[in-house]
């Protein structure tokens, strides 16, 4: 396991879709039922961090693991970004008059 870097985080639904291509590409057909159940994951959780692109950083371990042989060490991650304005900058020019 990698050490966690400060604002990025694995993105959940992009690294299924790659491990699903580099299964087709070894001629195995996986699906996200076949990869719920290897994880043992329910598929409802399963659905749930698709659908929010959020999951545990175990089970992106475990996805490791188990399907090692098609993503290996693959890390599919976002960067957040965020910016703080101060709200104080441009109010003194708009009302000079």
């Amino acid at each position: 396991m990698r050490a966690k870097k400060e604002n990025v985080r694995e993105v959940f639904p992009a690294t299924i879709d790659r491990l699903i291509e580099r299964a087709q590409d070894a001629g195995k057909t996986l699906t996200d039922t076949d990869i719920a159940a290897e994880l043992g994951i329910p598929m409802d959780t399963f659905k749930l961090y698709y659908q929010k692109d959020k999951a545990p950083a175990e089970v992106f371990d475990l996805m490791r693991k188990k399907f090692k042989q098609f993503i290996g060490t693959l890390y599919i991650e976002r960067v957040i970004m965020s910016d703080e304005f101060d709200d104080a900058d441009g109010d003194d020019e708009d009302q000079e008059g």
